[in-house]
């Protein structure tokens, strides 16, 4: 008789189990919240100006590439207009202009001055008679440097200044008529703060 009391009571505990966990499962519920949000990627803008002497250098215009060195003493050693002599110097003022541009950038400026082949002429920093900057494989350093994005409308000048160095094979390169090249690269690249 108690063997047949506890099995109703197991029995009874097994029923009331099934029938009271499907009430629970359905009954329960759980706190939930969702919600969704749509994200943009804007890229920063690049706007980076050189110019020569004033004048923008624009890739899509040729005439804008290229450029005679302008002699500041034609007067006085009575060479022809566009035409370079012993005695002669100048000036070219370089620029880079990055307002606009939303991020800082990191400028060369070279020279690749092998073209030049006779033609006397040296390359100076300060003036016709500061740091005279030497051929290192034919090409000239002549600036380099970083611009944070803060002072991006901040122009970037630089000189530089040439001048017929006076040698023993100026009547030769005269007699010549000889033309001579200068490639100027004017490079900028975006600024990336490096962690040391």
């Amino acid at each position: 008789m108690k063997k047949s009391i506890f099995g109703k009571i197991g029995a009874a505990a097994v029923v009331l189990t099934l029938v009271t966990s499907s009430l629970v499962g359905g009954t329960f519920a759980k706190y939930t919240s969702k919600v969704t949000a749509a994200g943009t990627a804007t890229a920063a803008k690049w706007a980076i100006a050189f110019a020569k002497d004033g004048t923008n250098i624009e890739d899509d215009k040729a005439e804008t590439k290229t450029f005679a060195l302008k002699d500041d003493n034609a007067a006085n050693i009575g060479a022809a207009t566009g035409k370079i002599a012993p005695g002669s110097f100048g000036t070219i003022d370089l620029s880079i202009d990055g307002t606009g541009s939303e991020v800082g950038y990191s400028y060369t400026i070279t020279a690749d001055v092998s073209g030049l082949g006779t033609i006397p002429v040296e390359f100076h920093l300060d003036n016709a008679s500061g740091q005279k900057l030497e051929p290192a494989e034919g090409k000239i350093t002549i600036a380099s440097g970083d611009v944070l994005q803060e002072n991006v409308g901040t122009e970037v000048q630089k000189k530089l200044y040439w001048v017929w160095q006076e040698t023993d094979g100026d009547t030769a390169a005269g007699i010549e008529a000889a033309t001579g090249t200068i490639d100027l690269t004017l490079e900028a690249t975006q600024y990336i703060k490096t962690t040391n």
